[in-house]
Order: C-alpha cells, then sequence, then structure tokens
C-alpha cells in the first residue's frame, strides 16, 4: 500500500499492511516529541472508532471496551453481523510511570481483513520490550477470539447436522418456493423452514440457512459462512463451466434455465472466497459469476463484488442482469428477471 494512502495512526494488518496518519506526526530524525495529551474514555473510543472507518469503512455507534468480541453490521443491514472488534483497557509503565490506555483488534469477516490498535504509540515513544509487551496481548485477544469462533462453528455443525436429519426433502408447494417459481434442488424442509445447506467442496455439512414461508433468511450462531455454499446439481463441475451466484432461488432459476451445476454463495461477500477456493480445486474448469444487480443499493455491492471476482480470479466469467428503465429498483437478480421477463431472460442477458 503505497504512503498516500495512510491514514490511521498505530493500526497494523495482521497480514502486513499499515495505515499511518502522517500529517499529524513529525518523523524527522530532530523531532522532539509532543508531551502526552491525558484523553478521556469517551475520547479514545472515538478514535478507535475513526480508526475502524479508515480501515473498514464502517465502525458501530456505540464502542465499549469490554474485552469481549462485539460485533456490527458492516453493510447497513441489522442482520449483518461482518463487522467485529475486541477492545480492553490497559496499563503499562513509561518512564517509571503507569500510563493507562486502550488496544484493541477489529476486522471484516467478510473480507478476512484484520487489524491490530493501541492508544499508546500516538503519545509515547513506547520501547521495544513495551510493543512486545502490547503485541503479546493483542495476540492472546486473536486466540480467544479465534477458539470463541471455533467454537460457536462447532455448535452450528452440531445444531445443522440434527435439523438435517430430522427434515424431510423440501416440498415444492412450499410458499417461498411458490412465490419465486423455482423448485427444490438438494435442500429440505423442517416443518415451515426451508434447510439450505452451506458446505464445502468435500460436500462436509457445516451449517444450514433458514427460509420462513415469508422469505426471512436466518443463519445458524456461528456459521462459518466465508468460503461455504450449497450446490445445485449433480457434481462440482461441468464441460460446459459452473456458474456462481448470491441466494438460493437466483441459483435455482439459472440451474432451470441453464441445466448446469450452480453454487450458491449466500452474498455478495463470500463470492469471492467461494470462488477462490473453487478455483485452487478445479483450474481449467470454466466459471461464471452471476451478479446481482444491485441498482437500488449505494454502490451496488452486488455487482462491485461480482466484478471483483472476475477481475481477480484467471477464466472467470461474468454476466449481469438487466432490467428495462420502466422495472421497480427492489428487482436485482436473475430470479427476478425471470419473473418479470419469462423464461427467456437469462439467454438476453447473455
Amino acid at each position: 500500500m503505497s504512503t498516500t494512502q495512510r491514514k490511521a495512526p498505530s493500526v497494523t494488518s495482521t497480514r502486513g499492511d499499515s495505515k499511518f496518519n502522517d500529517l499529524s506526526r513529525n518523523y524527522s530524525a530532530t523531532a522532539e516529541k509532543q508531551p502526552p495529551t491525558t484523553l478521556t474514555s469517551a475520547e479514545i473510543l472515538r478514535n478507535f472508532q475513526q480508526v475502524m472507518i479508515e480501515n473498514i469503512k464502517h465502525a458501530p455507534d456505540d464502542i465499549q471496551a469490554t474485552g469481549k468480541l462485539e460485533r456490527f453490521s458492516c453493510n447497513g443491514k441489522a442482520d449483518d453481523l461482518a463487522g467485529w472488534y475486541v477492545c480492553h483497557e490497559y496499563h503499562l509503565m513509561h518512564n517509571n510511570q503507569a500510563c493507562w490506555g486502550m488496544i484493541g483488534i477489529f476486522g471484516d469477516w467478510r473480507n478476512g481483513l484484520t487489524f491490530k490498535w493501541d492508544s499508546f504509540s500516538e503519545f509515547y515513544a513506547l520501547s521495544r520490550a513495551q510493543r512486545q509487551e502490547l503485541e503479546r496481548k493483542q495476540q492472546e485477544q486473536v486466540a480467544q477470539r479465534q477458539a470463541e469462533r471455533a467454537a460457536k462453528a462447532a455448535n452450528a455443525h452440531r445444531q445443522a447436522v440434527k435439523m438435517w436429519l430430522s427434515a424431510q426433502p423440501a416440498n415444492t408447494a412450499h410458499p417461498y418456493l411458490m412465490r419465486k417459481q423455482v423448485g427444490a434442488w438438494g435442500i429440505r424442509q423442517l416443518g415451515e423452514l426451508l434447510l439450505i445447506p452451506l458446505c464445502d467442496l468435500d460436500g462436509t455439512l457445516h451449517s444450514v440457512q433458514t427460509i420462513t414461508p415469508d422469505g426471512s433468511k436466518r443463519f445458524l450462531t456461528g456459521t462459518p459462512k466465508r468460503g461455504m455454499f450449497h450446490l445445485i446439481g449433480d457434481s462440482l463441475t461441468h464441460p460446459e463451466g459452473v456458474y456462481l451466484c448470491e441466494g438460493y432461488a437466483t441459483g435455482a432459476s439459472l440451474y432451470q434455465a441453464y441445466g448446469l451445476p450452480v453454487l450458491v454463495g449466500f452474498d455478495a461477500g463470500n463470492l469471492l472466497p467461494v470462488a477462490t477456493a473453487y478455483r485452487q480445486r478445479f483450474a481449467h474448469t470454466p466459471l461464471t459469476v452471476c451478479a446481482d444487480n444491485d441498482r437500488k443499493t449505494p454502490g451496488n455491492p452486488g455487482l462491485t463484488k461480482a466484478r471483483e471476482v472476475a477481475a481477480t480470479l484467471p477464466c472467470v466469467g461474468l454476466i449481469v442482469p438487466e432490467f428495462p428503465d420502466s422495472a421497480p429498483l427492489t428487482l436485482s437478480d436473475f430470479n427476478d428477471l425471470t419473473a418479470l421477463l419469462g423464461s427467456n431472460a437469462h439467454k438476453e442477458t447473455t
């Protein structure tokens, strides 16, 4: 990352990128360190909040130094909890004086980025030992977060297996399937809930997405969604290619139109992780990402993320649903286009 892009003080990505506020500090060899400034808890937390915004574009309105894993939305949707942080108070000795401040880590599970932060480095020239102590504490936070995630993922797996074994093949007369005009492809039904499996490339069930008759979608708590998908079709490969999309209804519409395997990635942020894992396993199978055209949403995240996949990975095609100017902005995916224009909608957009 170029120095012209660096903004945030004392933030280091665990993947090696750094961001610094070059305008706020004097890096000349002869510059004297400014005297420490005493900040309130609220001021330190506001700084942490700003650092989060500068690095992952989002932050919760209220940040607490609880020392526990906290989650928040990274796309403005209430049911999105891809953002996370851990922040707590910390004391260290500096020049024989006890210094109070805060340390933390934060990131976005959707893109896998993780950053470290502390409030000390802005005002104190920390020794190597002090920096190592902060690093040790932050590594403890990382290990604790990973252990918590692993425990929740294991619980989601157990719950998903139990639900899946108790369920029956989905009824094609389910209100959601009827409304979307799609069949039940590799999914099951438990009571009124449709169960969409989340699996890896080896076919291991890790969790399920539930869909209610009114279309409300939920993942089991602790679901390790990144890189997981639902396969529509009998095989992961096909000589003519494989499709990748976001939601089940979109995938079902594509499968019914083309008869080729479809990987359902569940959301825009998971398209690249799924495509990356697929391309590593199947380097020569044609792969086409089928974008959601989120015309109503600022930045059009569905199209943006789909284009990212096509630009990042080799031999990945892209198709985008194009809607008439008169079509409501709420229509965004190939299932919507199918319902609007009929069964030939896909062929007209390729």
